[in-house]
């Protein structure tokens, strides 16, 4: 199983296998070029190429990215490429680049990565939110909550799919994903100001996952807090680094991670294919 692939894809492929987010007959291979579909968690579809190496040749890297979305019947997928400040897709990924184009692939966003370490502050809880496990709250409150903060967002990827499928779409899509990360129960939590609730965030093994303060409560910094209350619960079990992403145009986000003691270390171009 998933042998086409070298090491370490392969062992990230037979451990995704193992959690329920890829299959062998999600993997395909011409020439030198090899792709992997990945969903983000057990019984969802795929939605991103997680790996794909696109050798020497872009323009059989193109059949081959044609060809396995022609096989696997999508309407849409991700494509990322991570790279260190400064360097660009079409120069330092210029083969990836041409093949994704190629195939129909358009990069529409670019992410800033960004990264905490042991060792650096963290940021203060000023205190002002009382903090309650969103799997201790019913999932049609949680789900009214990522509705409200889906309003007015400043990501692109909420932007989209809440114009073309709907903000519960998107809420649904979101929750499944949020509470299938590996997490403790009691890291995904809402933030409340008396009985209001104001926003969220959900730290996983690795990350923060998700964070927003819904649309009445914006504008006050508590995105801050959020962020402190994220940042501390992983540090304090013992994470030496923690890792996050938003939109460069998502400037106050962007910020907010900045005053908490994050640096960015790279960028992220994401591509998108979407049926004609």
């Amino acid at each position: 199983m998933f042998d086409q692939f070298p090491e370490p894809a392969r062992s990230q492929l037979v451990a995704a296998y193992e959690e329920g987010r890829t299959r062998p007959e999600w993997c395909f291979t011409e020439g030198q070029a090899r792709l992997a579909f990945w969903a983000p968690f057990r019984d969802a579809p795929p939605v991103i190429t997680w790996q794909f190496d696109p050798g020497p040749d872009p323009e059989t890297a193109a059949r081959l990215l044609r060809d396995s979305l022609a096989a696997m019947r999508l309407n849409k997928i991700i494509h990322d490429i991570a790279l260190p400040p400064g360097l660009i897709p079409t120069v330092d990924r210029a083969v990836e680049h041409e093949a994704l184009t190629a195939a129909g692939f358009v990069m529409e966003v670019e992410r800033l990565m960004l990264e905490w370490q042991a060792g650096s502050d963290l940021p203060e809880e000023p205190g002002r939110l009382r903090y309650v496990a969103a799997r201790r709250l019913d999932p049609a409150e949680v789900l009214d909550l990522l509705v409200r903060i889906s309003h007015g967002s400043l990501d692109y990827d909420t932007r989209v799919e809440v114009a073309t499928e709907g903000a519960e779409h998107e809420a649904r899509w979101m929750y499944d994903d949020l509470v299938n990360r590996k997490a403790k129960p009691g890291w995904f939590v809402i933030g409340y100001l008396g009985d209001s609730p104001v926003g969220l965030v959900a730290p996983d093994d690795h990350s923060i996952a998700y964070i927003g303060v819904v649309p009445e409560h914006r504008g006050h910094g508590y995105v801050d807090d959020l962020l402190a209350k994220g940042t501390r619960t992983l540090a304090e079990a013992g994470l030496q680094r923690i890792v996050a992403a938003t939109d460069t145009a998502n400037t106050p986000t962007a910020a907010a991670f900045l005053r908490a003691g994050y640096s960015e270390v790279g960028r992220v171009f994401r591509y998108y294919w979407r049926m004609p």
